[in-house]
Protein backbone atom coordinates (compact mmCIF):
# COMPACT_ATOMS: atom_id res chain seq x y z
CA UNK A 1 0.00 0.00 0.00
CA UNK A 2 1.83 3.11 -1.29
CA UNK A 3 2.19 6.02 1.13
CA UNK A 4 0.23 4.28 3.86
CA UNK A 5 -0.25 7.39 6.01
CA UNK A 6 -2.47 5.81 8.66
CA UNK A 7 -0.16 2.82 8.90
CA UNK A 8 2.89 5.05 9.34
CA UNK A 9 1.19 7.14 12.01
CA UNK A 10 -0.15 4.09 13.87
CA UNK A 11 3.29 2.48 13.79
CA UNK A 12 5.00 5.65 15.06
CA UNK A 13 2.58 5.92 17.97
CA UNK A 14 2.88 2.25 18.87
CA UNK A 15 6.69 2.14 18.70
CA UNK A 16 7.65 5.63 19.90
CA UNK A 17 4.43 7.11 21.36
CA UNK A 18 4.80 9.73 18.60
CA UNK A 19 1.40 11.43 18.38
CA UNK A 20 2.23 13.76 15.49
CA UNK A 21 -1.17 14.67 13.99
CA UNK A 22 -2.37 13.77 10.52
CA UNK A 23 -3.62 16.72 8.47
CA UNK A 24 -6.88 15.98 6.65
CA UNK A 25 -8.27 17.60 3.51
CA UNK A 26 -11.67 16.75 2.02
CA UNK A 27 -12.19 18.05 -1.51
CA UNK A 28 -9.16 20.28 -0.87
CA UNK A 29 -10.81 21.86 2.19
CA UNK A 30 -8.76 21.41 5.38
CA UNK A 31 -10.56 19.64 8.22
CA UNK A 32 -9.60 19.19 11.90
CA UNK A 33 -6.41 17.18 12.26
CA UNK A 34 -6.45 13.63 13.62
CA UNK A 35 -4.08 12.22 16.23
CA UNK A 36 -2.86 8.61 15.86
CA UNK A 37 -3.76 7.96 19.51
CA UNK A 38 -7.42 7.81 18.43
CA UNK A 39 -6.74 4.31 17.09
CA UNK A 40 -5.55 3.14 20.52
CA UNK A 41 -8.49 4.31 22.62
CA UNK A 42 -9.97 2.22 25.38
CA UNK A 43 -13.70 1.66 25.71
CA UNK A 44 -14.29 4.68 27.98
CA UNK A 45 -12.85 7.06 25.39
CA UNK A 46 -14.84 5.69 22.47
CA UNK A 47 -17.78 7.61 21.08
CA UNK A 48 -21.29 6.66 22.13
CA UNK A 49 -22.15 4.96 18.85
CA UNK A 50 -18.98 2.82 19.05
CA UNK A 51 -19.89 1.65 22.55
CA UNK A 52 -23.42 0.92 21.36
CA UNK A 53 -22.09 -1.14 18.43
CA UNK A 54 -19.78 -3.11 20.71
CA UNK A 55 -22.59 -3.79 23.18
CA UNK A 56 -24.77 -4.95 20.25
CA UNK A 57 -22.14 -7.41 18.98
CA UNK A 58 -22.73 -11.13 19.42
CA UNK A 59 -21.21 -14.47 18.53
CA UNK A 60 -18.42 -14.73 16.00
CA UNK A 61 -17.27 -11.21 15.02
CA UNK A 62 -15.65 -9.77 11.88
CA UNK A 63 -14.11 -6.31 12.42
CA UNK A 64 -13.70 -4.78 8.97
CA UNK A 65 -11.15 -1.96 8.87
CA UNK A 66 -9.81 -2.83 12.31
CA UNK A 67 -6.79 -0.44 12.14
CA UNK A 68 -4.77 -0.89 15.36
CA UNK A 69 -7.47 -3.15 16.78
CA UNK A 70 -9.17 -1.13 19.53
CA UNK A 71 -12.64 -2.57 18.81
CA UNK A 72 -11.31 -6.07 18.16
CA UNK A 73 -9.33 -6.11 21.39
CA UNK A 74 -12.26 -4.94 23.48
CA UNK A 75 -14.49 -7.72 22.15
CA UNK A 76 -11.73 -10.33 22.27
CA UNK A 77 -11.12 -9.49 25.93
CA UNK A 78 -14.84 -10.01 26.53
CA UNK A 79 -14.53 -13.56 25.23
CA UNK A 80 -15.67 -13.08 21.63
CA UNK A 81 -14.01 -14.86 18.71
CA UNK A 82 -12.86 -11.93 16.56
CA UNK A 83 -11.30 -11.71 13.11
CA UNK A 84 -9.88 -8.33 12.14
CA UNK A 85 -9.49 -7.20 8.54
CA UNK A 86 -7.18 -4.33 7.64
CA UNK A 87 -5.92 -3.24 4.22
CA UNK A 88 -2.91 -1.41 5.69
CA UNK A 89 -0.03 -3.84 6.16
CA UNK A 90 1.56 -1.74 8.91
CA UNK A 91 -1.73 -1.33 10.80
CA UNK A 92 -2.48 -5.06 10.52
CA UNK A 93 0.96 -5.84 11.93
CA UNK A 94 0.37 -3.50 14.89
CA UNK A 95 -3.05 -5.02 15.56
CA UNK A 96 -1.40 -8.45 15.77
CA UNK A 97 1.37 -7.09 18.00
CA UNK A 98 -1.24 -5.64 20.35
CA UNK A 99 -2.85 -9.04 20.72
CA UNK A 100 -5.58 -9.41 18.10
CA UNK A 101 -5.37 -13.14 17.47
CA UNK A 102 -6.59 -13.22 13.87
CA UNK A 103 -5.93 -10.36 11.44
CA UNK A 104 -6.35 -10.60 7.67
CA UNK A 105 -4.33 -8.06 5.68
CA UNK A 106 -6.54 -7.56 2.62
CA UNK A 107 -9.16 -5.41 0.93
CA UNK A 108 -12.81 -6.25 1.68
CA UNK A 109 -13.41 -6.75 -2.04
CA UNK A 110 -11.13 -9.82 -2.04
CA UNK A 111 -12.61 -11.59 0.97
CA UNK A 112 -14.45 -14.89 0.84
CA UNK A 113 -15.69 -15.39 4.39
CA UNK A 114 -18.80 -16.99 5.87
CA UNK A 115 -20.84 -17.51 9.02
CA UNK A 116 -20.11 -14.40 11.07
CA UNK A 117 -22.74 -13.41 13.59
CA UNK A 118 -21.59 -9.78 13.68
CA UNK A 119 -19.81 -7.74 11.01
CA UNK A 120 -18.49 -4.45 12.42
CA UNK A 121 -17.76 -1.65 9.93
CA UNK A 122 -17.24 1.44 12.07
CA UNK A 123 -15.76 4.96 11.87
CA UNK A 124 -17.82 5.97 8.81
CA UNK A 125 -17.64 2.40 7.57
CA UNK A 126 -19.73 2.96 4.45
CA UNK A 127 -16.83 5.03 3.16
CA UNK A 128 -15.04 1.80 2.27
CA UNK A 129 -17.21 1.86 -0.84
CA UNK A 130 -15.90 4.31 -3.44
CA UNK A 131 -19.28 5.32 -4.86
CA UNK A 132 -23.06 4.89 -4.38
CA UNK A 133 -23.03 2.10 -6.97
CA UNK A 134 -20.24 0.29 -5.13
CA UNK A 135 -22.14 0.69 -1.83
CA UNK A 136 -24.71 -1.74 -3.20
CA UNK A 137 -21.95 -4.21 -4.05
CA UNK A 138 -20.43 -3.78 -0.61
CA UNK A 139 -23.73 -4.42 1.17
CA UNK A 140 -24.20 -7.56 -0.91
CA UNK A 141 -20.65 -8.68 -0.07
CA UNK A 142 -21.10 -8.04 3.66
CA UNK A 143 -24.37 -9.95 3.56
CA UNK A 144 -22.48 -12.98 2.20
CA UNK A 145 -20.27 -12.94 5.32
CA UNK A 146 -23.25 -13.42 7.65
CA UNK A 147 -24.54 -16.47 9.44
CA UNK A 148 -28.31 -17.03 9.09
CA UNK A 149 -28.91 -14.94 12.23
CA UNK A 150 -26.02 -12.52 11.72
CA UNK A 151 -26.10 -8.74 11.40
CA UNK A 152 -23.97 -5.91 10.06
CA UNK A 153 -23.29 -2.90 12.31
CA UNK A 154 -22.26 -0.04 10.05
CA UNK A 155 -22.23 3.74 10.17
CA UNK A 156 -21.96 6.83 8.01
CA UNK A 157 -22.52 10.58 8.13
CA UNK A 158 -24.90 12.65 6.03
CA UNK A 159 -22.67 15.58 5.02
CA UNK A 160 -25.16 17.69 3.09
CA UNK A 161 -24.64 20.31 5.82
CA UNK A 162 -21.08 20.79 4.52
CA UNK A 163 -22.09 21.92 1.02
CA UNK A 164 -21.24 25.48 1.93
CA UNK A 165 -17.68 24.50 2.89
CA UNK A 166 -16.70 21.72 0.48
CA UNK A 167 -16.42 22.29 -3.27
CA UNK A 168 -18.28 19.50 -5.05
CA UNK A 169 -15.68 17.66 -7.11
CA UNK A 170 -17.87 14.81 -8.32
CA UNK A 171 -21.20 15.35 -10.08
CA UNK A 172 -22.43 11.80 -9.34
CA UNK A 173 -23.14 12.30 -5.66
CA UNK A 174 -22.30 15.00 -3.13
CA UNK A 175 -21.03 12.54 -0.55
CA UNK A 176 -18.47 11.09 -2.97
CA UNK A 177 -15.33 12.97 -1.93
CA UNK A 178 -11.57 12.97 -2.28
CA UNK A 179 -9.57 12.52 0.91
CA UNK A 180 -6.01 13.81 1.19
CA UNK A 181 -3.87 12.93 4.21
CA UNK A 182 -0.58 14.67 5.00
CA UNK A 183 1.91 13.34 7.55
CA UNK A 184 5.61 14.08 7.99
CA UNK A 185 6.13 15.19 4.40
CA UNK A 186 4.13 12.34 2.86
CA UNK A 187 0.75 12.61 1.14
CA UNK A 188 -1.91 10.01 0.40
CA UNK A 189 -5.06 10.59 -1.67
CA UNK A 190 -8.04 8.26 -1.98
CA UNK A 191 -11.79 8.38 -2.67
CA UNK A 192 -14.26 8.19 0.19
CA UNK A 193 -18.03 8.05 0.52
CA UNK A 194 -20.29 9.79 3.01
CA UNK A 195 -23.78 8.34 2.62
CA UNK A 196 -27.00 10.15 3.47
CA UNK A 197 -29.50 8.24 5.61
CA UNK A 198 -32.15 7.74 2.91
CA UNK A 199 -29.63 6.40 0.38
CA UNK A 200 -28.19 3.99 2.96
CA UNK A 201 -31.60 2.58 3.85
CA UNK A 202 -32.74 2.34 0.21
CA UNK A 203 -29.51 0.60 -0.84
CA UNK A 204 -29.68 -1.91 2.02
CA UNK A 205 -33.27 -2.83 1.21
CA UNK A 206 -32.41 -3.21 -2.48
CA UNK A 207 -30.16 -6.18 -1.59
CA UNK A 208 -32.78 -7.63 0.78
CA UNK A 209 -31.37 -6.45 4.09
CA UNK A 210 -33.57 -5.45 6.99
CA UNK A 211 -32.68 -2.06 8.46
CA UNK A 212 -32.78 -1.11 12.13
CA UNK A 213 -31.66 2.35 13.21
CA UNK A 214 -29.54 2.09 16.37
CA UNK A 215 -28.55 5.74 16.51
CA UNK A 216 -29.20 8.88 14.49
CA UNK A 217 -27.44 12.00 15.75
CA UNK A 218 -28.05 15.69 15.09
CA UNK A 219 -24.72 16.05 13.29
CA UNK A 220 -25.89 13.65 10.56
CA UNK A 221 -24.08 10.58 11.86
CA UNK A 222 -26.07 7.33 12.03
CA UNK A 223 -25.52 3.70 13.01
CA UNK A 224 -27.52 0.91 11.37
CA UNK A 225 -28.01 -2.77 12.07
CA UNK A 226 -28.57 -4.71 8.84
CA UNK A 227 -29.76 -8.32 8.75
CA UNK A 228 -30.97 -10.79 6.16
CA UNK A 229 -34.63 -10.61 5.19
CA UNK A 230 -36.42 -13.85 5.99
Amino acid sequence: MSNDILGLAIEAFFVKEDNTPIRIFINKNEEPEMFPSVFFRGYKKMLRYERLALKSSKGKVLDLGCAAGCHSLYLQNKGFEVTGVEVSEKSAKIARSRGVKTVINDDWRNLKLRNFDTVLVLMNGMGLADSPSELKLMFRKLKSFLSPIGSILIDSTDVTYAKADWPMLDSEYFGKVQFELKYKGKTQCFPWLFVDFETAVKTAKSVKLNVEVLERARNGHFLLRLSKMS
